[in-house]
């Protein structure tokens, strides 16, 4: 009786044993893997890969467990490929295993393929809870005080500048024009401010002078446009302003005196010319 029973185990371990066969499996990574990297699950079937039922391979694109994310399969000769991604962080470096499922044979055999472990390391900042978190620094104070003093400076010298450039422009300064673009410019500048009309007449008088480097009269008028042939053009108009001016001088006639706009209109053309002498 002993016999029989002892017979019937052996059969029936050698029955398992026949029917549940396990794979080889390789990987081609198994550490320092992070989100987002692929592996490579190699399996070696005992069996040609046609002989395995195609219903029982693990479903592509599918999730497998927290992990895993399996995107290719490829059945090769007595190969079996499974190309796995990494879809998620652990809080840790953790190690973690592949599936491990069942492959049925067309003779209804099975065939075991083993899950592997693999490492996957952490993103995220290790906090370290026993060291004593210091209190941020008080902010350093700068002091302000000189550049206060500074901006302070720098207005004064900016206002300061900006009077001198103003007073400069209008004619406080040493006088370095030509004789009739300085009296063009004080001409217009006092043209408001001028109460007495002999006054424009003798800074038109004062520029035709410089001109010549001498005095010029009317009986004289030769004089200036051989220093200034440039004002040959304007003989008339000189001419007459000059003959205007002695009869406004050296008369009493009050109707005669010299018209501003006219002076000014002189000193104008005057000025043309001399730009282009």
């Amino acid at each position: 009786m002993m016999k029989i029973i002892v017979g019937l185990m052996l059969s029936i371990l050698s029955t398992v044993a026949v029917a549940e066969q396990i794979a080889n499996v390789t990987l081609d990574r198994a550490w320092g893997l992070l989100i987002g990297d692929v592996i490579t699950v190699q399996v070696e079937l005992p069996v040609a890969a046609s002989e395995i039922d195609v219903s029982s391979l693990p479903e592509v694109d599918a999730r497998y467990g927290t992990w895993l994310y399996l995107k290719d399969r490829v059945t090769k000769d007595n190969e079996l490929s499974l190309t796995y991604q990494i879809v998620n962080v652990p809080v840790e470096n953790t190690v973690v295993y592949t599936p491990e499922f069942n492959l049925r044979q067309m003779n209804d055999e099975w065939i075991t393929v083993p899950a592997m472990p693999l490492t996957i390391g952490s993103l995220l900042p290790i906090e370290d809870t026993n060291s004593a978190v210091k209190e941020d620094h008080a902010p350093i104070l700068i002091d302000t005080t000189a550049i206060k003093r500074r901006l302070t400076l720098f207005a004064i010298i900016a206002v300061v500048s900006s009077l001198l450039l103003f007073i400069w422009h209008i004619g406080w300064h040493p006088t370095q024009r030509k004789p009739f673009a300085q009296a063009t410019f004080e001409l217009s500048r006092k043209k408001w401010l001028l109460t007495a009309s002999k006054q424009p007449a003798r800074i038109l008088h004062t520029a035709f002078n410089r001109t010549a480097n001498t005095v010029v009269v009317h009986a004289d008028l030769e004089a200036l446009f051989e220093q200034a042939p440039w004002l040959q053009s304007l003989e008339g108009e000189i001419s007459s302003f000059y003959q205007s001016s002695a009869n406004y001088f050296f008369t009493q006639n009050t109707e005669q005196e010299p018209d501003i706009e006219s002076v000014m209109k002189l000193a104008k053309s005057c000025r043309a010319k001399e730009k282009l002498a």
